[in-house]
């Protein structure tokens, strides 16, 4: 199935509850690759968890130092504490304790997507022992988030776990808008049609948009010093920030 097919079809999605979509107790665990794509992805979901006081947990796979190499002002140490805090204070926003967080460290871009070091996160997430993965799609059209769902495929062939993904930058195939500059996508299929479900978040949406504004290095010029430096656009944000999250089973 085309990419842009399967976006669409997945857009479409039936709406449904928490309750719905995750009717079972249990940890549910959000891997992000990058420090605002818990937000970005699933921040209606985790708020929503928080508020019925269901367990759930992010882990954040790389540093996020690699977003603005060219500033002086904030060199890649500098700006990996400040996206260190940022999320900190994204997830509180989402109403989730500060334990909830754990930070792989992994080199922004570095993900691992086999090997040893696939195998130590594998082994990260085994110890968290969580009932629900969620992973970005393996579509999004970046090797951290490629990465980071073959770390949660891996985990949950190993532990059982049901796992769901989620689109980020997976939106680019019907949405070409969210990434200005980039170059186009090229035509690209994924097994398909899609199997999941659209999330209701409007009660959580406006928590959401608070924890997504926590990352002001990734959403406003607070790096001013480097002009190729990455800042999420208007369209991005108008596309992942709706209300309603994507959520898909695994298709083989």
């Amino acid at each position: 199935m085309m990419a842009a097919d399967y976006m669409r079809a997945a857009e479409a999605l039936p709406l449904v509850s928490l309750d719905a979509l995750l009717p079972e107790d249990g940890e549910v665990l959000v891997l992000a690759p990058h420090p605002d794509d818990e937000a970005l992805g699933c921040g209606g979901l985790l708020a929503a968890l928080a508020a019925a006081g269901r367990p759930a947990g992010v882990l954040i796979l790389s540093d996020g130092a690699g977003s603005h190499p060219g500033s002086r002002r904030v060199p890649a140490p500098a700006l990996r504490s400040m996206r260190a805090q940022e999320a900190a204070r994204a997830v509180a926003a989402l109403g989730l304790p500060a334990e909830r967080l754990r930070l792989a460290g992994y080199p922004d871009g570095d993900v691992p997507a086999s090997g040893p070091r696939l195998r130590e996160a594998v082994s990260t997430i085994l110890d968290l022992r969580p009932r629900t993965i969620l992973s970005p799609l393996g579509l999004d059209p970046h090797k951290d988030h490629e990465a980071s769902w073959a770390i949660a495929q891996d985990a949950a062939q190993c532990s059982g776990a049901r796992l769901l993904a989620y689109p980020v930058w997976s939106w680019r195939y019907l949405y070409p808008e969210m990434g200005p500059g980039m170059p186009p996508l090229p035509p690209r299929e994924w097994p398909g049609p899609p199997r999941g479900a659209r999330l209701d978040i409007t009660a959580f949406r406006d928590t959401k948009l608070r924890a997504v504004g926590e990352h002001r290095s990734q959403t406003s010029d607070l790096i001013d010093d480097d002009p190729d430096g990455f800042r999420l656009s208007e369209a991005a944000l108008a596309v992942l920030q709706r209300p309603f999250e994507v959520y898909l089973e695994p298709v083989a």
